[in-house]
């Protein structure tokens, strides 16, 4: 197979998955990202299933309808997570580099959520800020390994 078809079908992959996103599960988001075998585009996957997800709140947080905006937010840290975990697996550090950068540009967004966003409200957003947190020392861990 030539890496020209290789990176069509990986096209394909991404296009579907990316269209899918609305209504897949946490669960199944992760079953999907499992199904690639490679932890490296496994975790660049994640990466942009998170930022996908984090849109996807915002959305539905300026609409008011906070617990589909909530339930985006839980999506996006199952996939950080996930990304976490191949990032592990693939044991190279230069993807750790990608993976925090992106991460701490989902922080800084979050913080604009959370001023946007009622005091009353904030509660899962809070919360998923302190696991931001929680996952960008992971990956700055992974940095600093050599």
């Amino acid at each position: 197979m030539t890496v020209l078809c290789k990176l069509t079908r990986l096209a394909g992959a991404i296009f579907l998955l990316l269209s899918c996103l609305p209504i897949l599960q946490a669960q199944t988001v992760v079953a999907e990202l499992r199904a690639e075998h490679d932890p490296s585009k496994r975790s660049e996957l994640a990466l942009d299933f998170a930022d996908t997800a984090f849109d996807n709140a915002r959305d539905y947080y300026s609409k008011g309808e906070i617990q589909k905006g909530d339930a985006q937010l839980e999506d996006m840290t199952n996939a950080l997570n996930e990304c976490v975990v191949s990032l592990a697996a693939a044991r190279k550090p230069k993807f750790y580099k990608k993976a925090e950068l992106k991460v701490a540009y989902l922080q800084r967004r979050m913080q604009g959520l959370l001023d946007d966003i009622e005091i009353q409200r904030r509660g899962w957003a809070e919360y998923t800020e302190r696991k931001l947190d929680e996952i960008h020392d992971k990956l700055l861990d992974g940095v600093m390994r050599k």
